[in-house]
């Protein structure tokens, strides 16, 4: 029997995506544990999270950079490394300090990751590109899942399994299979480089995308857990939840796919914001045991909005495009790290739902800014 490389390839990329994809959303639906462990602060979710985006953002462009000056092969087992000493970290960790210092290794290793995960998805699959990103992006649905199910109160310590990710991943960085690369040395401008794109009306586009879609997803989903065990829901019934909203964001992605096709990425990504602000509203409003059943498609209407974001950005670039994946996610990774911090200072004086229903502001100006920019479907989307 003979194996094809090209599969071997697919699935090392796809368990690294989604072993990415575990150890950076973990922290969410496990924080109701670690903050009577190690005595933390809710506000405290907001600014870990903060300081693990704005980490990803770093990595995102330094994994652009590594994978066009060295090769995607390097940035791929440097990414494993870092995701497997950030969960190590985290597993030991006894402050707020060390904790903060394992995500944002997490962070790093996740975003060093991205940009030459999927350009290296592209190029072993230029045929069927579209069909072999849809399939890529399920190891992030299913990881985000998998991290939501890990909360169950009557399961393992949560440090085992931040252990468990770092075994894997150290498994993951010892053989990095062929990524079918052509290396060549290239010279990077990178400030004329960002100048360029920003130029681009549908790379901003994807940018706005992005950020309402990593705001909520990282924010508002974020808080989630903790806003309704306080008030008085069981840790494994919210985060069961949320995890089958994971789920059901696997056939939404598709379904975002052919809206994207039939519609174009501005009226989807409208479409989109218009269902997270109604179902973010009715998580907030309703009395808690009505919202606990908008949480399902809140969480699946806002991981809908990630594949039309990228699908519009790798129309927007060329080809050779793992440095503008990197740059497109470094900004909207950054953009989100500040909005954190803000919304991890604001916790301090406000409550939590007040906060969450602040945030949802963010789906209402990408909806206006959509509308306002008049911006036509990107042609020639790969």
């Amino acid at each position: 029997m003979t194996i094809d490389p090209k599969r071997v390839s697919f699935w090392y990329l796809f368990a690294l995506f989604f072993t990415a994809a575990v150890s950076e959303t973990l922290l969410s639906p496990l924080f109701p544990l670690i903050r009577h462990d190690i005595h933390l602060r809710t506000a405290d979710l907001a600014l870990i999270t903060g300081a693990l985006t704005l980490m990803t953002g770093i990595g995102n462009l330094a994994g652009g950079v590594i994978g066009v000056k060295r090769s995607d092969r390097v940035a791929v087992r440097l990414a494993a490394f870092f995701i497997a000493g950030g969960s190590l970290l985290t597993s030991i960790s006894g402050n707020l300090s060390i904790l903060i210092t394992g995500q944002m290794f997490i962070g790093g290793g996740s975003g060093l990751f991205f940009a030459p995960g999927l350009s290296s998805v592209g190029r072993l699959y230029e045929k069927n590109r579209g069909r072999a990103i849809a399939s890529y992006g399920l190891a992030y649905s299913l990881g985000l899942a998998v991290a939501s199910f890990c909360a169950n109160q009557n399961g393992p310590p949560w440090r085992i399994n931040y252990l468990l990710i770092s075994i894997f991943a150290v498994c993951l960085s010892i053989k990095v299979p062929n990524l079918k690369e052509n290396i060549e040395s290239v010279n990077i401008a990178l400030q004329k480089m960002a100048i360029q794109y920003s130029k681009n009306s549908s790379y901003r586009l994807a940018l706005m995308c992005g950020v309402v879609a990593g705001t909520t997803h990282y924010l508002v989903i974020g808080l989630v857990p903790e806003a309704f065990v306080d008030r008085g829901e069981t840790l494994a019934l919210v985060t069961g939840l949320v995890g089958i909203g994971r789920i059901a964001s696997m056939i939404g992605k598709y379904a975002a796919g052919w809206a994207f096709d039939r519609w174009g990425g501005p009226r989807s990504a409208q479409a989109v914001m218009a269902l997270m602000l109604c179902f973010g509203f009715l998580v907030l409003a309703l009395p808690p045991k009505l919202g606990l059943i908008a949480i399902i498609p809140f969480v699946c209407f806002t991981a809908t909005l990630f594949p039309i974001s990228n699908a519009i950005v790798i129309g927007a670039l060329p080809a050779k495009s793992t440095l503008g994946v990197g740059i497109y996610r470094a900004s909207l990774m950054i953009a989100s790290a500040v909005l954190s911090v803000i919304f991890s200072i604001a916790l301090l004086y406000f409550g939590t739902f007040p906060v969450m229903l602040w945030a949802l502001t963010i789906p209402a100006v990408g909806i206006l800014f959509i509308h306002r920019s008049k911006i036509s479907p990107p042609k020639n989307i790969g």
